[in-house]
């Protein structure tokens, strides 16, 4: 009777252990702003409005976004970020802009981007809040 409890103790364990190195080794479980943090380039193909892109978050909560068609004409803004972490998107705040089309007074000076990260944390899906007719793929740039 004590050999089948202790057979039994080890089992749970184990699965208990199972359990945990598999929560462990599901990255989506541990997504966090940090994950944004470093720089990205554009991979999106077929996309009719840019076709070249950088986009960069820092540890200090900035970014910046260059986007460009044809290595011609060159778009972009930069200022602060935040993420949310709970409803998956990042509100970029711009400071600064050039270039960009439909920019006037009364545009919001915030940009709501729906995000999702691969399971390797390599790629980064970025969707538009306000224009969901498309998303840009970004893929990270290894140090």
């Amino acid at each position: 009777m004590k050999k089948l409890l202790n057979i039994q103790l080890i089992l749970l364990t184990a699965s208990c252990f199972i359990i945990s190195c598999k929560e462990k080794m599901n990255p989506m479980q541990n997504e966090s702003k940090n994950d944004l943090i470093g720089t990205w380039h554009l991979t999106t193909k077929g996309q009719k409005i840019f076709d070249k892109g950088v986009i960069m978050y820092s540890a200090d909560g900035q970014m910046t976004v260059l986007l460009s068609k044809k290595d011609s004409i060159v778009t972009g803004y930069s200022g602060k970020y935040e993420v949310n972490e709970k409803d998956k998107y990042v509100a970029h705040y711009r400071d600064y802009y050039s270039l960009l089309p439909n920019i006037n007074d009364s545009t919001p000076p915030v940009w709501i981007r729906d995000y999702a990260l691969s399971a390797d944390k390599k790629i980064l899906t970025l969707s538009p809040k306000e224009d969901r007719s498309f998303s840009l793929v970004w893929e990270r740039v290894q140090k």
